[in-house]
C-alpha cells in the first residue's frame, strides 16, 4: 500500500514539473509575433519565471499536504487492520 501511494505521489510530481515546461515549448515553437524592447523581454522573463516558480512551490505545499494526508490515513488504516486481526485472533 506504501509503495502504491509512494509511487503515484512520485507521478504527480513529476506531471506536475513536466506539464508546465512541455507547454511552455509549446509556446515557444508557435511564436506570437509580438514586438518589443530587450528590457520588456527581460521584465516578461522574469515575471513569468517568478509566477512559475510560486506556482511550483504552491504546488508543491498542496502535494506535501496531501502526502501528509495519505499517510496518516493509511497509518488509520493500517491500525483497523491490526484491530481486527486481534479480534480474530481473540475469538479463536
Amino acid at each position: 500500500m506504501k509503495k502504491i501511494a509512494a509511487i503515484s505521489i512520485l507521478a504527480v510530481l513529476f506531471l506536475s514539473f513536466a506539464l508546465p515546461i512541455l507547454r511552455a515549448e509549446e509556446t515557444e515553437a508557435a511564436g506570437t509575433g509580438m514586438s518589443g524592447t530587450p528590457a520588456e523581454f527581460s521584465d516578461m522573463e522574469k515575471t513569468l519565471k517568478q509566477d512559475r516558480s510560486d506556482s511550483l512551490e504552491r504546488r508543491i505545499g498542496d502535494l506535501e499536504q496531501a502526502n501528509r494526508f495519505m499517510s496518516e490515513r493509511v497509518k488509520m488504516l493500517e491500525k483497523s487492520v491490526y484491530d481486527l486481526k486481534d479480534k480474530v485472533d481473540r475469538k479463536f
